[in-house]
């Protein structure tokens, strides 16, 4: 186990020069991100830049201050930026000054003055992520029946060509697009899976028109957090509706968590809400219809779809118990 006693006789007396943090998925929302801070600044590095921090779960979006947000924002009532930051796609590189700014609302990633500062902290966390080998990155599908820990050392799992791949994916450029089309094909799932983040990201941004056919063709990979990718960033490169289909209809239905998590993402672009609206329909119906108990995320999110998307008020088509203690079917 990896680890210093903070308390007791093995008591770790140094004192670090830098902390580290981390956050991983949060129900079916598969988004990792990473951070560190030497005390004056604090870096956090978000891999898959478009999901947005206010993708939602069933037990966070049952506190009314949330609720509340929601319809602030969707709503078209907000009057400050700030509150609808976490609407939005982000920055992979987010720096702030936590003595000028500690409610971390301006990013210093993109300013010259703090250029140097910028370099030591994504350093150290590049650093960081390599001597702790941290798994991360791997999707939750990989941790199914197996010991991560395990199985990475004994197949002797291509690590550094992993993390190199997921830190291009964040901030890709259209310079980058052939690695990425030339990992779509690896034998490894992860380096699929964040190939098709970094196509994705290229999508978004403009600076890839043409979706490669072998994404298409990963729309049907077997592992659905791959084929839900691969979905969203055809849904950005001249295949909408293909994207949006292969998201809405999953391969088994016990996958429709993956595929609606991204739909969420996509409905919270404004430029993307007319193709999620043509599927309304069947999305209000799944609302209405999946088991409470066991789809309470899934239940929040399409209802979320359909606030982003004009339609409903975000909570009009929920009791309050199904949010807090979904019911039984």
């Amino acid at each position: 186990m990896q680890g210093k006693a903070l308390y007791g006789k093995f008591a770790n007396k140094e004192k670090r020069q830098m902390q580290f943090a981390l956050a991983a998925n949060q129900l079916h929302h598969f988004m990792p991100v990473r951070a560190v801070t030497d005390g004056r600044f604090k870096y956090i590095r978000s891999y898959i830049p478009y999901r947005q921090f206010a993708l939602r779960n069933y037990y966070q979006w049952g506190m009314p201050s949330n609720k509340a947000w929601d319809k602030l924002v969707l709503g078209g009532h907000n009057t400050n930026p700030d509150w609808a930051q976490t609407f939005n796609a982000h920055p992979a590189e987010m720096l702030f000054d936590l003595e000028k700014d500690p409610g971390e609302l301006h990013n210093l990633s993109d300013s010259p003055e703090y250029a140097e500062v910028l370099a030591k902290m994504r350093k150290a966390l590049s650093e960081h992520i390599r001597s702790t080998k941290d798994l991360g990155f791997f999707m939750p599908t990989s941790r199914v029946n197996t010991t991560l820990y395990d199985k990475v050392r004994k197949e002797k799992y291509p690590l550094n060509e992993l993390y190199n791949l997921v830190e291009l994916a964040g901030t890709a450029k259209a310079s980058d697009a052939s690695v990425f089309e030339k990992a779509l094909s690896s034998q490894y799932p992860e380096m699929r899976y964040w190939a098709s983040v970094g196509l994705a990201q290229l999508g978004i941004k403009g600076e890839l028109q043409v979706c490669p056919p072998t994404l298409l063709t990963l729309m049907n990979d077997a592992d659905p957090y791959i084929a839900c990718e691969a979905a969203y960033a055809a849904a950005y490169l001249g295949e909408t509706s293909k994207g949006i289909e292969r998201l809405n209809h999953p391969a088994k239905e016990a996958d429709r968590k993956v595929g609606y998590s991204l739909l969420e993402c996509l409905s919270l672009d404004k430029a993307m809400q007319p193709a999620i609206r043509t599927h309304l329909a069947d999305l209000k119906e799944k609302a209405e219809i999946l088991p409470r108990k066991a789809n309470g995320g899934i239940r929040v999110a399409l209802a979320g779809m359909a606030a982003s998307g004009g339609q409903r008020d975000i909570w009009s088509c929920f009791a309050p118990r199904t949010v807090h203690q979904p019911a039984a079917t």
